[in-house]
């Protein structure tokens, strides 16, 4: 978003690049002061900038209007003393980059050399100072990246086609407090420089320069190992310049060459430098050249491309000798790492669309990268400075709330969980700042006091509510990557937090409920209960939640809460977290071992939800119970390798927020293989921890058999699906709808396990993972699909009458291509990144991503038994009255006893698939394994093996080819006979007037069932199906009984029951 304020006491705001070309300013705002130079930013909702004709920065609050700070920059040169070379007057610039605020100045101390101060824009103090060797007035300007302080260096020339001197010079890393001579092109066609900028939020450099703004776009990239440079290439800009009154057009483009010097032993950055300029449509004078374009709160403006620029941005590594251990380059975690030096971190940006700084530690003395990866924990969201805007604006807690509910559903960072949970932790102190100016005064009348109160209420319900959902997307299965970048003790104190800052919530609305009332909240990951009930009378223990559904439970006696209410009331607040356990670490708990656990290595975990219960706020576990407080929590991993367990409670500290597991207080009742029952003396966050042994040994030959039988069984089936494809493809004799259906099958689970095999361990390869991923998705619905269609197609053999003229195989595709297609482009478009996870290249199943395939799959399973039930219905039901050699209801019979056989089949694979999924045990894995290889094998047995049809065309193709002699001698027909039959078909010349033939008098003698007197007539006519024609052409008649019921409306299709 630009700003525009120079030597000037006002800020004009424009919300896009639009209004700001078009001269409509969106905000203007009074400044308490002029500006000094242009060095001014807004970082956070606030505008921070030097104070004319003073070393001071005056922070100023965007939303508030009012200045909210000034601090002295000791000994800072200002006001024209010590400015940047070319335009701008900046004696005292400032800057924004992932780690904070910085100062760039000049001090007479350090001889008007650049001074870097790196500045909390909270408190306006000083948090480091670097004294660099660039004097400040020879460079032209100047800006931060990860701490590090690039100078840019302009040179002024008439012609403004040969204004190509512009480069990087110097570089000063805070960090490490070294600096580096490099020689970098900065391409600019503008001449000076009077603005350069980094916004963190988009690895964009803004640079103002003459009238135009111009926007390089970062792409770092490593260096050249072999000759100690990066990258050069040939670079295209913009010339000549866009004038400010124009429209803005496409200028012809030039190159110049990027190749030049870096500087001994500088670690470099291949940048690509993507330009964009545009300027104001409007008459605008020299005084607005110092228009920045930098803020870390607010979205820099949309402009159009319009070039490119390769070059190269060094980093302020020193040299690394050739014989000392260093890390080479590496890309990970969609971030290109540099060589770096053994026993030094590494920085970079985070990844693109985030915001902070990451980190990657080269070990001593081996020179290898840590193998716990890149530290991602500093990396968050841009929404991230949005919602603390509003923390500040003034607005109301619930609201807040509700917006960081709405953008915590949103795929997560690991700086977004420990953002939101400070967040949600300041959210609870500004709802209690709110609340207080809703008590009801002593002026007020009985009527406002209430409607006070009542607005007390809505306004906790709301908040809770929000809150309860924040913490639910916190602790979804896909928020685990986002806690995994997380280290150890960051993962700790932010459940800590969470859970001190769920319970203090709780009681806000216990606190503000205006009658004695229960509050539930349930969700997925988490349920919350807030009572408010009166001690007086009879009392019922209390349980939570009502019903076991969770599988866990805890329960307050009624002695319990009669000894701890006031006034005739008690607050009470149970919670119930799944999937926090892991986050708080067992590496201090206090474990009661027992004789199996002490004889065999072992980890502790945490096996079961976090269950919760406090009561009247500020007691907490101090709380002295008349009976023991009684929970039964439900194992999460329920084998034989977990044993031992221990009822546990966390014990923490409200300052620091760490914590550890403790025993104290609580003894174990009961336990099984699913659940355990514990009791203790007080009432906290409470647990099952169990200790936890690894059976690497046998998991390792399970997954050798488990390798062995899918490849040998997919291989098997690949051979068998191969086979049926080529007969259903090239075996004229055997086409019809049904092998149309059979012949598609085979082709979609031929290409599935195929993929499967190749590609489903595919992870190293993210793309290709999810291509896999998709393909898989696409193709295993269409199989299911096509055995749809095969319960389809005879359920209609079996009510039609009459075979339809018309082929209905172009449905058939549409159905059973067009289907799978949208159910995976709709699901791609929803979620395109839960295809392929970090084990294999399948859908995610952490999330509801799954039902994708299971919901398509099951309601497909679903319709396919009813048809076919409908056709076994009617098989059955006219089995009695037809005569036992009708080849047709044999044949129908063998086709649906297939199709359900195959139905079971897929049925089952993919149900042991999905016990395996949930329950990760090996039978499971192996009854998937072995049913997914035999699906190939059983569609060949039962379509091809087992079919009359089938063996006869197999024996035709062998004895052509074995008797190619005779079979050729005895198909040679007499030329003037065009009726004599082939060995499977007619001859060309009269097929097709033979086919018209029949199906005109098939019709003819149906409308007036002149069919049906024949074969009533003729005892034989019923016990054999064919009739020989003069022609010599068996051709199918329908059974039709006339006046008798028997075999009424009974037809046959199909290559089994029609002989051309």
């Amino acid at each position: 978003m630009p700003w525009t304020p120079y030597r000037t006491d006002t800020l004009t705001e424009y919300s896009s690049k639009d209004d700001f070309i078009a001269g409509r300013p969106t905000t203007t705002y009074k400044l308490p002061h002029r500006v000094d130079g242009t060095g001014f930013v807004v970082y956070d909702g606030a505008l921070f900038f030097n104070k004319e004709r003073t070393r001071n920065i005056v922070k100023f609050d965007l939303r508030t209007r009012i200045k909210s700070g000034e601090a002295i920059i000791a000994n800072a040169n200002y006001h024209d003393t010590s400015p940047y070379r070319w335009g701008g007057k900046s004696d005292i610039d400032l800057a924004v980059d992932e780690n904070g605020l910085w100062v760039i100045y000049a001090t007479e101390q350090n001889n008007g050399k650049i001074v870097i101060s790196q500045l909390n824009p909270y408190t306006l103090r000083i948090e480091g100072t670097w004294d660099t060797a660039y004097d400040k007035r020879s460079a032209s300007n100047a800006f931060m990246i990860c701490g590090i302080l690039y100078v840019v260096k302009s040179v002024y020339e008439d012609d403004d086609n040969e204004a190509t001197g512009n480069k990087i010079d110097y570089i000063y890393n805070t960090d490490q407090s070294k600096d580096s001579v490099v020689d970098v092109p900065f391409p600019n066609s503008y001449q000076y420089i009077a603005a350069v900028d980094y916004n963190p939020r988009d690895n964009l450099l803004y640079v103002w320069n003459n009238y135009h703004v111009v926007k390089y776009s970062l792409d770092f990239g490593p260096l050249d190992s072999r000759s100690g440079q990066a990258h050069h290439g040939q670079v295209s800009y913009i010339s000549p310049p866009v004038h400010l009154d124009s429209e803005l057009e496409r200028p012809p483009v030039r190159e110049i060459s990027t190749t030049g010097p870096l500087g001994m032993g500088s670690t470099t950055t291949s940048t690509t430098l993507r330009t964009t300029t545009w300027s104001s449509g409007r008459s605008t004078t020299p005084s607005m050249s110092g228009r920045r374009n930098r803020s870390t709160s607010t979205p820099s403006p949309a402009v159009e491309v319009l070039e490119d620029i390769i070059t190269q941005l060094p980093s302020a590594s020193s040299q690394i000798p050739a014989q000392e251990e260093s890390c080479e380059a590496v890309e990970a975690r969609e971030i290109m790492w540099f060589k770096t030096r053994q026993g030094q971190v590494a920085k970079q940006p985070c990844p693109a669309g985030t915001i902070g700084v990451s980190t990657y530690l080269c070990l001593a003395p081996d020179g290898i990268w840590d193998p716990q990866g890149p530290d991602l924990s500093n990396c968050s969201s841009p929404w991230v400075n949005h919602i603390t805007q509003k923390l500040k604006s003034g607005e109301t807690a619930a609201n807040i709330a509700r917006e960081l509910a709405e953008q915590t559903r949103n795929h997560l960072n690991a700086g977004d969980i420990t953002y939101s949970v400070r967040a949600m932790d300041q959210l609870v102190g500004l709802l209690d700042v709110q609340l207080r100016n809703l008590t009801p005064g002593g002026k007020d009348s009985a009527a406002r006091s209430l409607n006070k109160l009542q607005k007390r209420e809505r306004s906790c319900r709301a908040y809770v509510q929000a809150m309860v959902e924040t913490v639910n997307n916190l602790l979804q299965p896909q928020a685990l990557n986002a806690w995994r970048d997380l280290t150890t003790s960051d993962q700790l104190r932010a459940a800590t937090m969470l859970l001190d800052t769920v319970e203090e919530s709780a009681f806000v609305l216990a606190d503000n409920l205006l009658k004695t009332d229960i509050v539930r909240e349930n969700t997925d990951n988490i349920q919350l209960e807030v009572a408010r009930l009166s001690t007086e009378g009879n009392l019922e223990d209390l349980k939570f939640p009502e019903t076991m559904a969770h599988g866990s439970t805890i329960q307050l006696s009624a002695n319990t809460l009669k000894q701890n209410g006031r006034n005739g009331e008690i607050r009470v607040a149970f919670v119930l977290y799944n999937n926090l356990g892991p986050y708080l670490s067992t590496e201090n708990a206090s474990m009661k071992l027992g004789t199996e656990a002490m004889s065999t290595n072992h980890s502790v975990i945490v096996n079961s939800p976090v269950i919760t219960a406090a009561i009247n706020k500020e007691f907490s576990n101090k709380v002295y119970l008349a009976d023991p407080v009684v929970f039964t929590v439900k194992h999460i991993k329920q084998s034989e390798e977990n044993f031992n367990p221990n009822c546990s409670f966390w014990s923490y500290s409200k300052r620091t927020m760490t914590g550890y597991w403790s025993t104290q207080g609580c003894r174990l009742l009961t336990t099984n293989k699913t659940h355990t029952t514990c009791s203790c003396n007080h009432l906290t966050n409470f647990a099952v921890l169990m200790a936890h042994v690894e059976v690497k040994h046998s998991d390792a030959v399970h997954d050798l058999l488990l390798d062995v039988i899918t490849w040998v069984g997919i291989l098997l089936s690949l051979v068998c699906l191969l086979i049926c494809i080529f007969t259903f493809c090239f075996f004229r004799g055997l086409q019809s709808d049904r092998n149309t259906i059979h012949k598609n099958l085979c082709i979609s689970l031929f290409v599935a396990e195929l993929l499967f095999l190749i590609g489903i361990n595919r992870t190293d390869q993210p793309i290709a993972c999810a291509v896999f991923a998709a393909l898989l998705h696409f193709f295993f619905l269409a199989a299911f699909t096509w055995m749809f269609l095969e319960g389809v197609q005879l359920y209609i053999m079996l009510v039609e009458v009459f075979e339809s003229e018309h082929s209905r195989r172009k449905y058939f595709y549409l159905v059973g291509y067009g289907m799978p297609a949208l159910i995976v482009a709709v699901s791609a478009a929803v979620d395109y990144r839960s295809y392929g996870t970090d084990k294999v290249c399948w859908l995610r199943l952490d999330t509801y991503f799954i039902w994708s395939f299971i919901g398509p799959a099951t309601l497909i399973i679903m319709l396919n038994v009813i048809f076919l039930g409908i056709a076994l219905y009617k098989m059955f039901h006219h089995t009695a009255i037809l005569k036992p050699e009708s080849g047709c209801l044999d044949n129908i019979k063998s086709w649906v006893i297939g199709a359900i056989a195959l139905l079971c089949l897929l049925g089952l694979t993919w149900a042991f698939g999905l016990m395996y999924i949930n329950e990760s045990t090996v039978i499971m894995a192996y009854l998937f394994t072995i049913f997914n290889s035999l699906q190939g094998m059983f569609i060949f047995i039962f379509h091809c093996v087992l079919q009359k049809k089938v063996r006869k065309e197999y024996g035709k193709c062998l004895r052509t080819h074995c008797c190619s002699g005779k079979s050729t001698e005895s198909s040679i027909g007499s030329g003037k006979t065009s009726g004599s039959r082939t060995p499977g078909r007619y001859s060309t010349g009269s097929q097709s007037r033979i086919r018209r033939m029949w199906n005109d008098t098939v019709r003819k003698q149906s409308e007036s069932s002149f069919i049906t007197g024949d074969i009533n007539s003729s005892a034989s006519l019923n016990r054999e199906p064919y009739r020989e024609t003069s022609m010599g052409v068996k051709l199918n008649i329908a059974y039709q009984i006339g006046a008798s019921e028997q075999c009424q409306g009974y037809k046959c299709h199909g290559y089994s029951t029609t002989e051309w």
